[in-house]
């Protein structure tokens, strides 16, 4: 199956996921600047079953409240409007894409904690770099590799075969991919996001979250992404592994220097925010 004929058939399926309404209307509302609290309020009041969700996770551990937020106002007014609206598009498209009966050489369940951990890790480096905002950086590293699922899913052949390579010649997905199929995962996953109509730079992060493009939209938010996933994929559960700086793009290096040397002094705090964060968003069974 060529390229040409992967994309046709991705633009023709029917049953492709979709963002509920709430969400779609929330991202709109991000990138309108003249878009108030008070208007944000009414639409997440509006969805029944989005309002509980959003004021589990405000009591949740995630945040460490002391006291209880009774209500979708008082959220907004603790954790801010870009929070309040990147979590209602990151519970809708994780809803969206846990898609019951995919290839049993997947597991969903690996894929999303895998995922909650590069976007807790994203955060953090954006809180500590001040390159992008943590949110922002939050919804990217959680969104980075979503075209899996599409490829997963959609096209269980060309999934299993990278899966087989991958084991076969001891390499990574990615490179399997690159050497087995004619369109990759992350450029899968960026025509979701632009489907999805997210921000330009969002979709670039997805797309180039392997090999960074200095051109890319949101080039800073890119970076984060990419280490925060390199991180995440070997050392999150590692207690011993050494940082190899040729895996890593040298500008994305150079920018988040000051937390790579850091790693040891801040990653044990890093995860135990991935295990809050993932009793959260992955509360429902994979």
């Amino acid at each position: 199956m060529d390229r040409k004929t992967i994309l046709k058939k991705l633009d023709r399926i029917e049953d492709l996921p979709t963002l509920p309404v709430i969400a779609m209307e929330v991202n709109k509302m991000l990138r309108d600047y003249n878009t108030s609290i008070k208007e944000l309020s009414a639409l997440i009041k509006n969805d029944q079953a989005m309002t509980p969700r959003i004021l589990k996770l405000v009591n949740s551990s995630f945040y460490g409240f002391k006291s209880k937020i009774a209500n979708i106002d008082r959220a907004i007014i603790l954790l801010g409007f870009n929070t309040i609206s990147n979590a209602i598009v990151s519970v809708a498209i994780i809803d969206a894409l846990s898609i019951k009966g995919s290839s049993d050489d997947f597991d969903i369940k690996n894929f999303w904690e895998h995922s909650v951990a590069v976007a807790i890790t994203s955060r953090h480096l954006a809180e500590k770099s001040r390159l992008c905002l943590p949110e922002e950086a939050f919804t990217g590293g959680l969104l980075h590799d979503i075209g899996k699922i599409i490829l997963s899913h959609y096209f269980p052949s060309l999934f299993k075969k990278v899966i087989l390579s991958a084991d076969e010649n001891n390499i990574t997905f990615y490179e399997a991919e690159k050497k087995e199929i004619p369109v990759t995962h992350a450029q899968i996953g960026a025509i979701m996001a632009h489907k999805w109509k997210l921000p330009d730079g969002l979709a670039d992060t997805i797309k180039y979250h392997h090999a960074v493009k200095a051109g890319a939209n949101d080039i800073n938010l890119l970076m984060i992404v990419h280490v925060a996933d390199f991180i995440s994929n070997y050392f999150i559960h590692s207690q011993d592994a050494k940082i190899d700086s040729a895996l890593i793009n040298p500008e994305a290096a150079l920018a988040l220097k000051p937390q790579l040397k850091t790693l040891e002094d801040w990653l044990p705090g890093v995860r135990e925010g991935i295990a809050s964060a993932c009793q959260f968003f992955l509360e429902k069974d994979m």
